[in-house]
């Protein structure tokens, strides 16, 4: 039985592997892949090196497209000046508007996404956001981004100098899509993120967020869209976080069915959700 081709768009690193001199590699963590194939869906890793004119053809294989998490994203990309500086020789994660060199944008990287993202939503694809997901969601309909979490922080929402990942609680709207999946308005969530939604994109509301107003998950008003956004590593913390898995399945039923209308372009699906 044929599966439906789920889209993952990766990163880039310089890596030095088998004692050879460093060179520069396509990146990905194995757990987004494992997320795929734990539906039995089949991952297909995007490189943002793909030519521009060739998103269309991409995004016309594909079933559903899943946004990973990764470096900032460039705030040119949401009209704004750049003021976060990020440095070589920068021990551990840094501090707000001095970062290391691995938080450093990408425009290539940010109109590859952003293309792919209209690519994908023009076809009724469902897309999911993983952390810099939800970012690259919200400057693509629009929004604008926190270069850095305003103060007072109330919460910790990025790792810990210690590599600790810290959890916090969300409330969730009840009359959101996400809560007819979870079923709750209250729940954990993962924190690994020094920006945030500022403005919120058009097309879009904020669904949940944590005691200290930073928005967590967001999703497409038009429920004939699946498009989700959350702030939460959720493809770590499936063993622990497990009602976050009804949002992922909902994701995978509904590229299922962009699989089952691949070869039927007139037809739509005119069901909202879930």
């Amino acid at each position: 039985m044929n599966r439906p081709l789920i889209g993952i768009t990766t990163t880039e690193t310089t890596l030095s592997t088998h004692g050879s001199c460093a060179r520069a590699v396509t990146l990905i963590n194995q757990a987004y892949v494992e997320l795929v194939t734990s539906f039995s869906a089949i991952p297909i890793l995007l490189s943002y090196r793909t030519p521009l004119p060739q998103i269309e053809r991409l995004a016309s294989v594909l079933n559903g497209l899943i946004l990973i998490g990764g470096q900032d994203i460039h705030p040119s990309i949401f009209n704004e000046t750049l003021k976060v500086q990020y440095e070589a020789d920068l021990q551990g994660y840094g501090k707000p508007y001095l970062r290391p060199l691995d938080y450093q944008p990408s425009i290539v990287r940010d109109r590859f996404e952003v293309a792919l993202y209209h690519a994908c939503k023009e076809r009724q694809m469902p897309v999911f956001g993983i952390c810099r997901g939800l970012q690259l969601i919200n400057v693509a309909e629009g929004g604008t981004l926190h270069q850095e979490l305003p103060e007072p922080r109330t919460i910790q929402h990025e790792r810990g100098h210690d590599g600790w990942i810290h959890h916090h609680m969300i409330e969730i709207d009840p009359k959101s899509v996400v809560f007819t999946l979870m079923k709750t308005t209250s729940y954990a969530m993962s924190s690994l993120h020094h920006q945030a939604v500022d403005q919120l994109g058009r097309n879009l509301r904020k669904v949940a967020w944590s005691e200290d107003g930073v928005i967590e998950i967001i999703e497409m008003i038009d429920q004939h869209h699946f498009i989700v956004g959350l702030h939460g590593h959720v493809e770590q913390t499936r063993q622990n976080l497990k009602l976050y898995d009804n949002i992922l399945q909902a994701f995978m039923e509904r590229a299922e069915v962009s699989y089952a209308l691949r070869d039927k372009p007139n037809r739509q699906t005119n069901s909202p959700l879930p």
